[in-house]
């Protein structure tokens, strides 16, 4: 790998592509909204986006030409740029992930991406090679990653592992079929999709011809409850079976595979995709129980490592999609042994109730009342609001705890989902405690600590702990020298 490489030609149609479908919802707008009728007209839509395509295919094939790459003495030299020349190398050591992906496009022509996270990329991949060979990119992986030639020829981007015993691999784990049901059906994602097919729907009115919206929007006006509710059921339907679907596709064939310190994550029908991590790089953990899953023993595993991480994920890897979490140190004991321990939590005093409850309540409760007696008493149901805000308040009540021990220490908190958060004491980047002025009063403060996570910082932070324990998890922190 000594020569300079370009990437294999069909990334011009994989560039051209990608490109093409986050213009799709432009472009089908355009179609049914913005067409001239005038014969002359300049501004005719179908010439803009013919300019568009053309554009869009000439910057694929400057990309191509000039995007080289090579490896030279255990680093990676990249080159890029048509009128501005950008030559980069990225040296062996500052390697903090690889993620290599099959995507729709890829597979069309038998290829792979890959991404290469190191520490201070910044929030975007510090190289991305959208299409390479599966042979290219192992042995990229190989020069990078100091992978062992027995294990790298057991690996295959995009095969899908089986039970067998792989020479070099320590530890082997498969999402079973049936969780991956169960993570479909409980996704959180699910509100997000609703809230997206309703704003589709919201839409439909640019679809239809005027004469026929007319009548259906009379037909909706002079409708009854019953009605609503109906529409409002099969929007919910929808974006269930969109949220389902979604999960099956991504989570599908997910595996683990273990060498030495690597952890190596499969995973993906359609698009599939690749992840190797370094345990030692782990600077966090986190076990989110959405309030599907909780009342059903599931837990997702999240980690947070200086390099890795996606967007769709808040810049986190999804290390277990779901397990049950009386199956969660066992699976530690061999992905991870130094978080496979017990976390005893010491949680909020009573008097911090008050607190909760009244942070989450007091805005809808006042939007509400004069909401109310301003505009419309109707706007009084929204109290049940307001009482919804109350539950939240005492289950965040409830779950608000932390602890530590020697080597770790860990916080519990709930925004929607209830999250588990443990760090070891070489991983936290900075640790404080916050005491407002009615916080004072009643003896409580907040206690935040920072860990490095995907070359950015992620801040995790429980709130109202007694002050002594809020200061003894500081003290925890700054000492971490004398016993270190």
């Amino acid at each position: 790998m000594n020569e300079l490489k370009r990437l294999h030609p069909a990334a011009i149609f994989v560039s051209f592509l990608t490109a093409l479908r986050s213009f799709l919802i432009p472009f089908v707008l355009s179609f049914f909204l913005g067409s001239s009728n005038e014969t002359g007209g300049f501004f005719r839509f179908e010439y803009i986006w013919i300019g568009i395509l053309l554009f869009i295919f000439i910057q694929g094939v400057g990309h191509w030409l000039t995007f080289k790459y090579q490896i030279v003495n255990e680093e990676l030299y990249i080159q890029r740029g048509i009128f501005i020349k950008k030559k980069r190398y990225i040296q062996q050591k500052k390697v903090q992930s690889i993620d290599v992906t099959a995507g729709v496009f890829q597979r069309l022509f038998g290829l792979v991406k890959i991404k290469i996270e190191t520490a201070g990329g910044g929030s975007e991949p510090e190289v991305h090679l959208i299409a390479i060979s599966k042979d290219e990119a192992s042995a990229i992986r190989a020069h990078l990653l100091k992978k062992t030639t027995e294990a790298e020829e057991q690996e295959s981007v995009g095969e899908e592992a089986t039970e067998g015993t792989v020479k070099g691999r320590d530890y082997f784990w498969i999402f079973p079929k049936n969780h991956l049901i169960i993570a479909a059906l409980t996704s959180s994602g699910l509100g997000l999709t609703i809230s997206a097919v309703a704003a589709l729907f919201s839409q439909v009115e640019q679809f239809l011809p005027e004469s026929i919206y007319t009548v259906l929007f009379g037909f909706l006006s002079n409708s009854g409850v019953t009605v609503i509710i109906i529409l409002v059921f099969i929007v919910f339907v929808i974006a269930w079976a969109v949220s389902f679907i979604g999960t099956l596709l991504k989570y599908g064939n997910f595996t683990i595979e273990k060498f030495g310190d690597e952890l190596v994550i499969s995973r993906g029908l359609l698009e599939k995709r690749q992840l190797t991590i370094h345990a030692h790089r782990i600077t966090a953990i986190r076990l989110v129980r959405n309030l599907l899953r909780q009342p059903f023993g599931f837990t997702t595993v999240y980690v947070e490592s200086a390099g890795g991480g996606t967007n769709e994920e808040q810049l986190s890897t999804v290390l277990l999609p779901i397990v049950r979490t009386k199956d969660i140190r066992t699976i530690f004991n061999e992905l991870i042994p130094e978080y496979a321990v017990e976390y005893p939590v010491k949680r909020v005093p009573k008097r911090a109730l008050i607190r909760f409850c009244f942070r989450n309540t007091i805005i809808p409760f006042i939007a509400t009342l004069l909401i109310g007696w301003f505009v419309n008493p109707i706007a009084y149901y929204g109290f049940i609001i307001v009482v919804i805000c109350l539950l939240f308040g005492y289950l965040q009540y409830r779950d608000a705890a932390c602890g530590f021990d020697d080597a770790r220490l860990w916080i519990r908190y709930r925004k929607i989902s209830q999250m588990i958060v443990i760090s070891k004491r070489p991983k936290v980047q900075s640790a404080e405690i916050h005491t407002s002025f009615f916080q004072k009063r009643r003896r409580l403060a907040s206690f935040k600590f920072s860990v490095l996570s995907s070359v950015i910082g992620k801040s995790f932070l429980v709130m109202d702990l007694d002050k002594d324990q809020a200061n003894s998890m500081l003290d925890w922190y700054s000492n971490q020298n004398d016993i270190n």
